[in-house]
This record gives structure tokens, C-alpha cells and sequence, in this order.
């Protein structure tokens, strides 16, 4: 390759890396400090899965390994107690300020929250836990919230996955930040009560970036898509263990 080629292969890959056009991936700000009188949050858990879980969020505790999960369940909690389920309409937390702050369509989002509500539902009905559409005495309630979303940049990840400048400004994007800011990721909250005294049964938050070299990033929102997928096939394998469900034979 000539040099001149070169240098002009060098220039438009460094006007497609930092174009201001297109969807942003940049870091969230930082919240504000809590007052001096209020227990303070976990510090992994977002401004976003504060305000959908309020001053339980204080509860949280992290998952060894598995950061930045995190997670608490009451003391009173006894399984066996709860013979069926209550889902909510997942919600898409501050639906506008998302959409406005990433460039993600409302209906897109939406959607997601659709597309957990299914994979939810599926995920119980695979091992036939009961749902059940009224609280009372035995019922446990999920609510569940799409507390954050960013998209991936399919044509950005491409590039810095394969030319060896681009890999170059990947890595050090992630050594800055803590994440690829071209792959995306989605994040959730999710609270487990007692749906006949309202009691809060346990609590979850998770973060979850995809990998980079992974089909999904071909897609604006296939990472996020996968991250709903796998947190409702973890629920149901957590389901199996604390009931000790069976699953549904397969055909």
C-alpha cells in the first residue's frame, strides 16, 4: 500500500471512530452525592436502578465474581411459601431520557421491554411454575425494570476489531472507561415481594456488556437483547434450585 493510501486509509478511519453523528455511547455522569443523613447506595448499583428500587437499594450486597451484579434477599424469604408467580409489564425506566440520551427509538425500547416480558414468561411456563394474574396469600411479584440501554455501533466495532489502529484506541477506550464504548450493553433491576403484604422479598441489578466479537454486535441492540435473554434463563435456573422445579421435557 502506497503511503499516500495509507495516510487517507488512516484519516477516514479516525473521521468514522469520532464523528459526532450517530447514537452516543458516552459514559453516564456521575450522581450527585446522597445527603449526609441518607444511606448511601452500593456504589456499583446506577443512578437509574436507585431511583426504580428507591432506599432498598441501600440492601444490595455484590456478587463475588460476578461484578457489577448485585443482590440481596430477605431473611424471611422461604421459597416453598410461594406457589405461583406474579409478573408485572416490565417497565423501560425514564423511557424518554433514554431514548433522547442514546438516540434508541421509545418503540425500540419498548420492545425490549416487550421482548423481556416474553422470555420471562417462557422462562417459568418452560418448567410449568404457575403465573398468575391476581396478588394474594402465596404469590410472589416480579417487577422488573430496563433500567439502562446502550447500543452497539456495529460499523465502529467492525473497524476496531479488525484494523490494528482501531483495536489500538478500543483497548484504550476500555482501559479509561472500564468498557468498550462500541459494543453494547443493557442493564436491569428487579425486585421480588411478597404480593399479599407487599413486603420485598429480594432484590437484583446487573449490568451487562456483550462480547466483542460476537454476532450480536451487528445489531444496535442484539447485546441487549441477549443480556434479557440470559437474565431470564438464569432466574429459571435459580427457580429450579430454590423450588426444585422440574423442567419441561423437551420433544
Amino acid at each position: 500500500m502506497s503511503r499516500a493510501l495509507r495516510a487517507l486509509c488512516l484519516a477516514l478511519l479516525c473521521l468514522t471512530l469520532f464523528a459526532c453523528g450517530g447514537k452516543s455511547s458516552a459514559p453516564q455522569d456521575q450522581p450527585a452525592p446522597p445527603p449526609k443523613d441518607q444511606k448511601s447506595a452500593p456504589a456499583s448499583a446506577t443512578a437509574e436502578a436507585q431511583g426504580f428500587l428507591g432506599d432498598e437499594t441501600a440492601l444490595l450486597q455484590p456478587v463475588p465474581d460476578h461484578k457489577p451484579m448485585m443482590l440481596w434477599r430477605s431473611p424471611d424469604f422461604v421459597p416453598q411459601r410461594y406457589k405461583a408467580i406474579l409478573l408485572d409489564p416490565v417497565t423501560v425506566w425514564h423511557l424518554t431520557e433514554q431514548a433522547d440520551k442514546t438516540g434508541v427509538k421509545p418503540a425500540e425500547l419498548q420492545a425490549l421491554a416487550a421482548h423481556f416480558q416474553d422470555v420471562l414468561t417462557k422462562a417459568l411456563t418452560d418448567i410449568k411454575f404457575p403465573l398468575t394474574d391476581k396478588p394474594g396469600p402465596g404469590v410472589l411479584r416480579l417487577s422488573a425494570a430496563i433500567t439502562e440501554v446502550r447500543p452497539s455501533n456495529p460499523v465502529r466495532n467492525t473497524i476496531s476489531s479488525v484494523l490494528p489502529i482501531g483495536i489500538l484506541l478500543s483497548l484504550g477506550e476500555k482501559a479509561t472507561i472500564g468498557r468498550d464504548v462500541n459494543v453494547g450493553s443493557c442493564a436491569v433491576a428487579l425486585r421480588f415481594s411478597d404480593a399479599g403484604t407487599d413486603k420485598t422479598m429480594g432484590l437484583f441489578t446487573d449490568d451487562r456488556q456483550g462480547a466483542k466479537y460476537s454476532s450480536e454486535n451487528f445489531s444496535e441492540l442484539g447485546q441487549a437483547q441477549k443480556a434479557l435473554d440470559d437474565w431470564a434463563a438464569m432466574i429459571q435456573k435459580r427457580i429450579l434450585t430454590l423450588w426444585g422445579s422440574k423442567p419441561v421435557a423437551q420433544n
